[in-house]
Parts: structure tokens; C-alpha cells; sequence
């Protein structure tokens, strides 16, 4: 199951960087000539994010354009470090959607004229690369509206439709625990899950991935795909107005799961983090009012839906779950859990929903929108 020059998550490995702020600080005086007035951890899966404010009395050089908003060094986790192919094409597609008009992080040159560099950080070896920050609210810190959640279609839609025309050699072949895809391979970590009505439920959607998605994979639509459209990594800014504050969808951030894949997982992952933020399953049918006005989505991929959003709850439960068990000190990672996963869940595989408001029948929600607005 090894990816060129990588591998795919097993059962015990620790794979996220292990390094304090002097060491972080350290590394961007050496790499970028940056001396850091400032320094933040964000929030990070696998990886270590960290927002830097340079010192603005030492001048450095090396970086001819300023950002204005600081920037993000990132330390990529073990096993994504090991394969370069995928961070030359996360660089090369962050340049190709800024020259396509969307908003997204710009990587930044280190002293040696590259876009990343291999570093060996407490015995291991882990990528290192410099975006811009960009500016702004994520979506999950501001309140949801009806009005965003279809723009977030929209802007799904719209990122999907650009990459149709994006290609890399080194993601034809990626492998990654978190592809909607793998799904079956995560049979080896269920051990994690030690309710048994919640085991059943994640053996269901399992088992039910395999006879009803795989054997349909090669007639589904391809594409180079974000992966991870969820509330963290969408940038809101406030729309220019009177009266109350709105928000507008307005650029994307972390491109560490972009993949060759299908267009219907993308449009699927995107519902599926709306629903959990939202707590409520109606929401989907309003991203998928926003998607579908912008990209066609075809009948038979339309009723693989419910599955492929059941999936994506059990891969970040259960992801989530054996995470914590490995590095109980890491909160982010138990967000699916605690915005209600499991409730989630239930409410979606509910044999026998109401005909006449059936949370799940997304494209009658979508229509009823359209037609309202």
C-alpha cells in the first residue's frame, strides 16, 4: 500500500513533527532570514502550523514582497514529508489558483531559491515551507447563514471546475489514509471505537462503501480535488454593506489532501463538515443548491451521496479516535466527535425517514431553495 516514495498510515506510528517555538523560530531565521516578533501555533492535524509576525525593525532582504498579514511556516508530519512529489504539487496548485483568481495561501522562496526544504527535526525527517497568511475569519468562527453555505457550494463548484484543468504527475498515484477512498482500509483501525452500537454502525457504512461505491468508481467523474473542504479551512471576509454584518466565502487554505479522485467525494466532503457545523443534515441540500448551479452533478452520482457522506463521518471518527489515542494532548483532532459526529450519523442512517421532510433528500432541499431565492 506504499505511495511513491511514502506510505499510508499504519496502527502505532507517530508521525507529527515534534519541536518547540525556539526550534520553529530558528528554523525561519535560517531558512527565510525572518526574525520573528511573533509566533503562534494553529491548529494542525498530522502537521505543525505556526503564524509568524517578522520584526519589523530587522529588514530582511531575502524576501523582495513583503506580506502584510505575516506568514504560515508549516512542518509537514513524517510520512506526507517523505513524499515530495505532492508538496511540489500543493505549491504548484496554490500558484495556479492565485493566477486563476481564488484566494489561497502563496508559498514563498527560502534563502536557497526553493519552495520547501527537508529538515531533520528531532531525529526525523520532516518538509518545511513558508505561505503568506491571508487575512480573515475562518467559517467556523462566524454564524452560518443560509446565504454562506450555498456561496460555499458555489466556490466548490467553481475551485473544481479551475482544477479540471490542473494536472501533476505526483498525485496520480497518491495514496492517503484520508481519501475517501480508503475507506475500506479502515477495517485495521475500528479497534478504536469500543461502543458496540457505534462499532455496528461503522461496520454498516463500511461494508456498504464497498458493494455500493467502489464497484461504480471507474464510471464516476475525475479530477484533481481540494479533499478537504470543511469549516477550518474556509476563509470568510465581511461583505461590504450597510445595516448588519455579512460574510462572504472568500478564499481556501490547506492543500495537504489534495488528490486525483472524483468530483462527487469533493462535493460530498463539503456537506458533510456543513452538516457537522451546523449539527443538522438539511444544510447539505443548500451546498449542493450552491454546487449544482455551478457543476452538473449526474443523477447516479447524486445517489451515491448518502453513502459517501456516511463514510466521511465513520473515516473522521474513527481517524479521530485512534489519533487521540496516540497524542491525547491533540483537541483538533476530536472536532467531529464533539460537533456531534455520532448524532450525525444516526440521524442520517435512519431506516425509515419522513417522506415529507426527509432530512437526506438533498436535491428536493435544493431545489425548494432555489426556487425560494
Amino acid at each position: 500500500m506504499s505511495e511513491q516514495g511514502g506510505s499510508i498510515l499504519e496502527p502505532g506510528k507517530v508521525i507529527r513533527p515534534v519541536i518547540d517555538h525556539e526550534g520553529v523560530k530558528l528554523l525561519a531565521e535560517r531558512l527565510y532570514g525572518i526574525s520573528v516578533l511573533e509566533l503562534v501555533e494553529l491548529n494542525g492535524y498530522d502537521d505543525k502550523n505556526y503564524k509568524i509576525t517578522e520584526d519589523p525593525n530587522m529588514k530582511n532582504p531575502l524576501i523582495p514582497n513583503h506580506s502584510p498579514h505575516g506568514y504560515v511556516l508549516k512542518i509537514m508530519n513524517s510520512i506526507d514529508s517523505q513524499n515530495l512529489n505532492v508538496v511540489e504539487a500543493q505549491n504548484e496548485i496554490m500558484n495556479f489558483l492565485l493566477e486563476r483568481s481564488v484566494s489561497c495561501p502563496k508559498p514563498i522562496r527560502n534563502i536557497f531559491g526553493h519552495m520547501f526544504s527537508v529538515e531533520n527535526i528531532s531525529g526525523k525527517q520532516h518538509v518545511v515551507r513558508l505561505l503568506e497568511f491571508i487575512p480573515g475569519a475562518l467559517l467556523k468562527d462566524v454564524p452560518w447563514t443560509e446565504s454562506l453555505l450555498y456561496q460555499l457550494g458555489e466556490f466548490v463548484a467553481n475551485l473544481d471546475n479551475k482544477l479540471q484543468n490542473f494536472t501533476h504527475s505526483g498525485l496520480v498515484s497518491r495514496e492517503h489514509i484520508w481519501m475517501l477512498s480508503k475507506v475500506p482500509e479502515l477495517e485495521k483501525f475500528k479497534y478504536v471505537i469500543k461502543d458496540a452500537e457505534k462499532l455496528d454502525l461503522v461496520e454498516e457504512v463500511i461494508e456498504e462503501f464497498k458493494y455500493a461505491v467502489l464497484p461504480r468508481l471507474d464510471e464516476l467523474e475525475k479530477g484533481v480535488i481540494h479533499g478537504d473542504v470543511n469549516e477550518m479551512n474556509v476563509i470568510v471576509s465581511v461583505k461590504p454593506g450597510e445595516g448588519k454584518t455579512e460574510y462572504r466565502v472568500s478564499g481556501i487554505l490547506d492543500f495537504g489532501d489534495i488528490q486525483y479522485s472524483y468530483y462527487v467525494f469533493e462535493v460530498a466532503i463539503a456537506m458533510t463538515y456543513m452538516m457537522l457545523m451546523t449539527g443538522d443534515p438539511h444544510v447539505g441540500g443548500i451546498v449542493l443548491a450552491g454546487y449544482t448551479v455551478n457543476r452538473r452533478l449526474p443523477d447516479d452520482e447524486y445517489r451515491l451521496l448518502k453513502t459517501l457522506i456516511s463514510a466521511r463521518l465513520v473515516q473522521s471518527l474513527i481517524l479521530g479516535a485512534y489519533t487521540i489515542e496516540q497524542d491525547p494532548k491533540n483537541t483538533y483532532v476530536t472536532s467531529t466527535e464533539k460537533a456531534n459526529g455520532w448524532e450525525l450519523l444516526k440521524k442520517i442512517r435512519k431506516t425509515k425517514p419522513d417522506p415529507d421532510d426527509d432530512p437526506t433528500n438533498w436535491k428536493a432541499i435544493a431545489n425548494e431553495f432555489l426556487t425560494r431565492s
